[in-house]
């Protein structure tokens, strides 16, 4: 789950405890290591920064002030101060010495971990050397036989991104800095774009629109649900992948020239680019004062627009509702966890997590209205990640009905963890149980209620709501029938 990232649940990159859930995580490294601290030092005291005495040593005044000749016999005035000007350097050397020997030591441990790193195995199993030997090797074989140009930051996030792809993870990914930025707008709720969400046909390899903000820009050059991107500005988006794809259509705020596939004929649309805010949350009032809340996906605006909706519809006088998370992939766990709350009494546990440790984490709600309505959730097999933390708690506590068909079953969790240079990296942490303890992953959710719907079926119902077969049996439940 993302925390999205998509589908990740964070943590926010990198963060349990509630507010933190899918948050990254940094290490604080040492900057004093080796040196000593000059507050524990005695300012008065030279040849020994410890402070301790020392029969060698002489403790005297940090300056001499030699006074008046006459305030001295020839004899101290001749002998004792020159002597006592003479230990200072001593004393002085001294202490230095001790401090670079510190730092000799310092630098000694440091080099000495980093030749580990590299001749001996990581963590992982990797061995460190054998790498970066194999790279150099590469690398030289590159320079001295390869025909094209090539661009050296693409080459080195590919090294990161292959590591990262040899987790076996479906839902790991290593982001460069200008990914990373791309991906916490996307989870804001808002960013500077065409206004359509995408995926990879993972047949093909090629962008196919999933989503279609209606007055966006997409919108209006005539960009409909799967159409299938084949070029961005003339690239081929199976050779760029997803993410390239959308950084490719973000590059820039100059226009950008889609090559759209639509039923087997090919077209070019020039599609402007502004500021688009992500409508996640649809609703409306159905007869008999029943409301209606789709909901696409988990985004930071998502709970700020999902309570919008209950009160606008309460304020109709709405007696009954229907949450839509049908094709709804999952998104962050901390606003799945806010919208929850308004279901679920105070304190009382929404979902808990386990690491590879079995350290449990539990998050609870912080309910300070509880909607008291019935409630039904329509659910298919798209619905994923945090729809299914929702959909669990809701039925285990008998808060909601479900309708529809069994979800897709990702009882899993992601963190995003940023990395010093802008970058970041995303991997499964942990894995989620229902409040009852049940375990959904590549199992999911069967519904109270089955009803299921072919492609054909769907299709049809996207433009006529009679024939949403699923939605129609939602209302006979909630109107009696």
């Amino acid at each position: 789950m993302m925390e999205k990232n998509n589908n990740t649940m964070e943590p926010d990159n990198n963060t349990v405890g509630r507010d933190a859930a899918e948050e990254m995580e940094t290490e604080d490294i040492p900057t004093d290591a080796g040196w000593p601290d000059a507050g524990e030092s005695d300012p008065e005291t030279y040849g020994n920064p410890d402070g301790e005495d020392d029969d060698s040593e002489v403790r005297a005044p940090r300056y001499v002030y030699p006074g008046r000749a006459e305030d001295y016999d020839e004899e101290t005035f001749d002998d004792d101060l020159p002597a006592t000007r003479e230990e200072k350097p001593r004393k002085w050397t001294s202490r230095l010495k001790k401090l670079a020997l510190l730092l000799i030591v310092a630098v000694a441990g440091f080099l000495v971990g980093q030749v580990g790193l590299l001749f001996f195995s990581s963590g992982s199993g990797v061995n460190n050397f054998r790498v970066i030997s194999k790279l150099s090797m590469l690398e030289a074989y590159v320079d001295h036989f390869f025909l094209n140009e090539t661009d050296s930051d693409r080459l080195e996030d590919y090294i990161y991104k292959g590591y990262i792809a040899g987790l076996d993870d479906p839902y790991a990914a290593y982001y460069n800095a200008e990914e990373y930025a791309q991906l916490m707008e996307e989870d804001s709720g808002e960013y500077r774009g065409i206004g359509v969400t995408v995926r990879q046909d993972t047949d093909t390899g090629y962008v196919v629109v999933e989503e279609v903000n209606k007055n966006g820009p997409a919108y209006n050059a005539g960009v409909q649900v799967d159409d299938i991107i084949m070029q961005v500005d003339g690239q081929d988006t199976a050779e760029l992948g997803l993410q390239e794809t959308v950084s490719a259509i973000k590059k820039n705020d100059e226009p950008v020239v889609l090559t759209i596939l639509r039923d087997s004929e090919t077209m070019e649309l020039t599609v402007d680019k502004s500021q688009i805010v992500m409508e996640t949350v649809t609703w409306e009032m159905k007869e008999n004062k029943i409301g209606y809340i789709a909901v696409s996906q988990f985004v930071e605006n998502t709970s700020e627009q999902f309570n919008e909706a209950l009160t606008s519809l309460s304020e109709e006088g709405m007696t009954g509702l229907i949450i839509d998370l049908r094709d709804n992939g999952g998104g962050l766990l901390t606003t799945c966890l806010d919208m929850v709350s308004r279901f679920v009494p105070d304190e009382k546990l929404i979902v808990y997590t386990e690491d590879k440790k079995g350290n449990r984490t539990e998050y609870n709600s912080d309910s300070v209205d509880v909607l008291n309505i019935p409630v039904v959730l329509l659910v298919n097999e798209n619905s994923a990640s945090a729809s299914e933390i929702m959909t669990g708690c809701l039925k285990d506590y008998g808060i909601a009905t479900v309708v529809g068909e069994t979800t897709y079953g990702k009882g899993i969790v992601q963190n995003i963890m940023p990395l010093p240079d802008g970058s970041a990296v995303k991997m499964t942490v942990s894995q989620y149980y229902t409040p009852n303890g049940n375990d959904i992953h590549e199992v999911g959710i069967a519904p109270d209620v089955t009803v299921e719907m072919s492609e054909e079926e769907w299709a049809a119902a996207q433009d006529d709501v009679q024939k949403d077969t699923q939605l129609q049996k939602v209302l006979e439940i909630l109107n009696g029938n």
